[in-house]
């Protein structure tokens, strides 16, 4: 059969991501005797008219679209992708065919069957959608019935019918190498430094609150061989000459001893690669780890730290404390290792005080030159921890199983309180980013650092550029303005903190 692929991911901020899910399920269909094609709109100037384009030549029976993001999860203006993903791809698809549309990728994960009712389809494929699309694909083609297929979700007269368990793929190792190349441009995504993306393996047996890993993967890690691993980075490196890759990993370095025989397996090939990791856990770093994650020339690492506060890290069901942080900093900070440390306020039982505590720990623990992006609030996903017990505290909290983004408000903190705390702390910080900031850039700007960074620094994360600019802004004194003028706008909130 011929099946149409769409990547319908079009947020570019602050790199564009190259849709290696996507790619994934296509090679499947692909090493199965499926013709495939994948359109991908990331950069498309219209997306009708290129939609139209790819049904009218290729004539596909059966369209794949992948959903990315729900939301920018940033409680201050946040921008809802889905509107524009239903107006800009979904309904363009159903004008010009009339055959069974399927959607899936991480956002369907989550949230299946709501999906269909807000875009007024009837499949969807939930989980990993490697073997679940094949197996769809296969029925389709025989007119057989689709009843019981694992990972899908269906509706029909406006109502699910179907929800079914993910269709998990139990070996890692049997699935084709996605090669991004053969699907997408990679020279237009590189243009923005994008990174290729590469799986260690999938699952999550971890149990913070807020996250939803374990939902899409599955809460059991499903490790590849790192022998592979090493061999696929080579492959795609050799047949493209980019040396650029990103694990994608929900937790690279957990288990740790894997993570160790990755890097080694890598080291081992000897390659001029330029790495870096998604998600580093502070509470499985030692320094073996790290050495050899410098052997095989990381270029950036993001650590999620999550808070600078024991109580908070317990409530947010984290596994590690502060001292971890404060290790994990050490050893990446001797190595010579940019990191980007991610932090979030707003968890259960967050006050003054354990927010002037993470403000602490970020200023002790992080590196000048290194970034903090903080969040102000949780968003809360469906089928989290945090969502259970947001329900539980505040029913008909949601009319939409948290479609709609819904952030935990913490009782002794009001979020604009928050966020009003945070900023003017943040002031003072010029290596604090708040994502908020970063959905105003222009794309014009973002084409514009992007070519800075290529000529100046080629080697150094996109976001040293904007501590530099922070920095020069403190040093002439704007960031003080700035920090009066917020603090004059905000006073009666600010006159009742505690300091």
């Amino acid at each position: 059969m011929r099946i149409l692929m769409v990547n319908s991911n079009r947020y570019k901020l602050p790199v564009p991501s190259m849709p290696f899910g996507l790619c994934y399920v296509s090679a499947a269909l692909e090493q199965a005797g499926h013709e495939v094609k994948v359109l991908d709109l990331c950069f498309s100037k219209n997306c009708a008219r290129d939609i139209s384009g790819a049904v009218g030549t290729f004539n596909p029976d059966i369209v794949g679209i992948s959903i990315r993001n729900i939301d920018t999860v940033v409680h201050y203006q946040t921008l809802f992708h889905l509107d524009e993903v239903k107006k800009e791809v979904i309904d363009p698809v159903k004008k010009v065919f009339s055959g069974p549309i399927v959607i899936g990728g991480t956002a369907v994960g989550i949230l299946g069957a709501e999906l269909l009712s807000f875009f007024d389809l009837e499949f969807a494929i939930r989980g990993d959608g490697e073997h679940a699309m094949l197996e769809f694909v296969n029925r389709v083609e025989r007119n057989l019935a689709l009843d019981g297929l694992g990972g899908l979700v269906r509706r029909k007269n406006g109502k699910v019918t179907e929800d079914n368990p993910p269709m998990h793929v139990p070996d890692m190792d049997s699935l084709p190498y996605p090669k991004q190349h053969r699907y997408i441009d990679l020279k237009t995504f590189r243009k923005f430094r994008a990174p290729i993306q590469i799986q260690s393996k999938r699952g999550c047996a971890l149990e913070c609150i807020y996250c939803v890993y374990n939902i899409v993967e599955g809460k059991t890690y499903r490790l590849r061989d790192p022998q592979k691993v090493a061999d696929e980075i080579e492959t795609i490196f050799k047949e493209t000459g980019v040396n650029h890759f990103e694990f994608s990993d929900s937790t690279f370095n957990i288990p740790l001893d894997h993570a160790k025989s990755v890097l080694r397996a890598i080291n081992a090939k000897k390659l001029n690669l330029n790495l870096q990791i998604m998600g580093l856990n502070p509470g499985s770093v030692d320094e073996e780890l790290v050495t050899l994650m410098k052997e095989a020339n990381f270029k950036e690492v993001q650590v999620g730290a999550e808070s600078g506060s024991d109580a908070m890290l317990k409530n947010l069901g984290k596994k590690f404390t502060k001292a971890d942080i404060f290790r994990t900093s050490k050893f990446l900070r001797e190595a010579g290792i940019p990191v980007m440390w991610y932090f979030m306020t707003g968890a259960p039982g967050e006050t003054e005080e354990t927010l002037k505590e993470t403000f602490d720990t970020i200023a002790r623990a992080v590196w000048e030159w290194d970034m903090v992006v903080l969040i102000n609030a949780i968003r809360v996903n469906k089928g989290s921890p945090l969502a259970e017990r947001m329900l539980r505290e505040y029913p008909g909290c949601t009319e939409d199983n948290f479609l709609t983004p819904i952030f935990y408000t913490p009782n002794d903190m009001s979020l604009e309180a928050m966020r009003v705390f945070n900023r003017r702390i943040g002031f003072k910080h010029p290596n604090i980013l708040f994502p908020e900031d970063v959905q105003r850039v222009p794309f014009t700007a973002l084409r514009i650092a992007s070519f800075l960074m290529r000529v100046f620094a080629p080697g150094k994360p996109w976001w040293r550029l904007n501590i530099l600019v922070n920095r020069l802004q403190k040093m002439f004194g704007i960031f003080a303005l700035k920090r009066w003028l917020f603090q004059r706008k905000h006073k009666e909130i600010i006159k009742n903190f505690k300091s």
